[in-house]
């Protein structure tokens, strides 16, 4: 995503601090005073293989802190909130080790990621509340018109 590009409204784009050590290093993903927390629920990591894609989802009530540790992952994000500043509009991140940071998605607004990675490409989620299949909407690939 460009920097001169509009965020859509209630989703937060943060730079997380990436610990360089000669023995391996360390991936802060969020802490409990850090913009975008809204509480604990659960953490869980996501893969995505090559050139696959998993869209389009809608939490209701979830909201999530998503981090890219290993692989490259595309993320879009579309607002379908009618009453939303950023209404229609879509936002594309790509998320990586070497672009290391967390993007806040808020409930309500469409989700998906497609795998741009060879190898392993992973997502971990930390929740604001636990996986509850009654608060979230799958939607097919294709139900949005998005070039991926």
């Amino acid at each position: 995503m460009d920097q001169n590009d509009k965020i859509i409204e209630g989703v937060l784009f943060s730079p997380v601090k990436k610990i360089n050590h000669e023995n391996g290093d360390l991936f802060h993903i969020i802490r409990n005073f850090d913009k975008g927390f809204s509480g604990f629920g659960e953490v869980y990591v996501s893969t995505i293989n090559y050139s696959e894609i998993k869209a389009w989802k809608k939490h209701v009530e979830m909201t999530v802190n998503m981090v890219v540790p290993c692989g490259r992952v595309k993320m879009i994000i579309f607002d379908d909130r009618p009453h939303s500043t950023t209404y229609g509009l879509f936002n594309e991140f790509i998320m990586s080790i070497d672009n290391y940071f967390r993007l806040t998605i808020p409930p309500n607004l469409l989700y998906g990621f497609m795998g741009l990675d060879k190898t392993i490409n992973m997502i971990i989620n930390v929740a604001n509340i636990p996986h509850n299949p009654n608060e979230q909407i799958n939607y097919n690939k294709n139900y949005l018109n998005y070039n991926w």
